[in-house]
């Protein structure tokens, strides 16, 4: 099956299961305040996170020769070894899963979201990704793909604080932002939040039509950032948290841009021409 729109871009700027089931993972509760102390979870990288979860395999540096186990307990038909790892091709670039955008079409696997797991305690979801559960569909991250407790936390930390839900702020049949305001977002892509300096701009990269990059190695069939932005819910990912693999993509989560500030810069940036 092949990758979507956005994936084809990652081939120059550069797991399914990675948590394929903590959707269905009951809330325990446990009463902790995880904000008061130093624990594995505080320590974790949010960021680095939101990158396993767009494509572990090129930020370990690990090639799968054989598809996910847990992926062919799912109803997912996709023929790609590398897709059947991905985090997003089982819980979706909006994090909801059979819920959102992949609720039907080439990506339907009937594997729950992310975001009803954000209550669960950060030990039950550790142990989720790293024991897995067969019969969910879950594969042992820690047992056999030789996770590390830090690669695990990352992605522990990424579902509880990292992913929000964006059914409110995206049209799923429409691609477009409903929250988004292009003025707003032309001047933070120009200009970025106050202080930023001007090789740290979406256009120094981009440059104003956001043509300046090619993402298709295809000279005959060019894409640039505006046709990338069609795809609402992976740009989104991807502005947020950046590119797998060390790929030269700064996190804007890391300098200070809310959910909202992506919004207003992707409804800027879908204005751009696509060609």
């Amino acid at each position: 099956m092949p990758f979507e729109r956005g994936d084809v871009h990652m081939k120059n700027r550069s797991v399914c299961a990675a948590a394929a089931v903590l959707g269905l993972v009951l809330s325990a509760g446990c009463g902790k305040d995880y904000a008061s102390d130093t624990t594995p979870y505080q320590r974790a990288d949010l960021t680095r996170g939101g990158r396993l979860f767009d494509n572990w395999m090129k930020e370990k540096g690990v090639t799968p020769t054989a598809a996910n186990p847990g992926y062919l307990l799912t109803k997912g038909t996709s023929k790609s070894i590398t897709a059947s790892w991905r985090c997003n091709e089982c819980h979706g670039w909006d994090y909801r899963g059979v819920d959102g955008a992949y609720a039907t079409g080439s990506h339907f696997t009937g594997v729950q979201g992310l975001l009803e797991a954000q209550g669960d305690p950060p030990e039950h979801l550790f142990a989720v990704v790293q024991g897995g559960s067969e019969a969910k569909g879950m594969t042992a991250f820690g047992v056999k793909q030789s996770f590390t407790d830090e690669d695990i936390w990352d992605i522990v930390k990424f579902i509880k604080e990292g992913t929000v839900d964006l059914s409110g702020r995206i049209d799923l049949a429409t691609g477009k932002p409903i929250t988004g305001d292009a003025a707003r977002g032309k001047e933070l892509y120009e200009k970025g939040l106050p202080g930023t300096n001007v090789y740290q701009t979406c256009t120094y990269c981009h440059g104003s039509d956001g043509r300046r990059i090619n993402f298709h190695t295809a000279p005959q069939a060019p894409e640039y950032l505006g046709s990338v932005a069609e795809n609402a819910f992976q740009f989104t990912h991807h502005v947020r948290f950046g590119y797998s693999g060390g790929v030269l993509m700064p996190a804007y989560h890391d300098r200070g841009w809310t959910v909202d500030n992506v919004m207003d810069v992707l409804a800027y940036v879908q204005t751009l021409p696509a060609q």
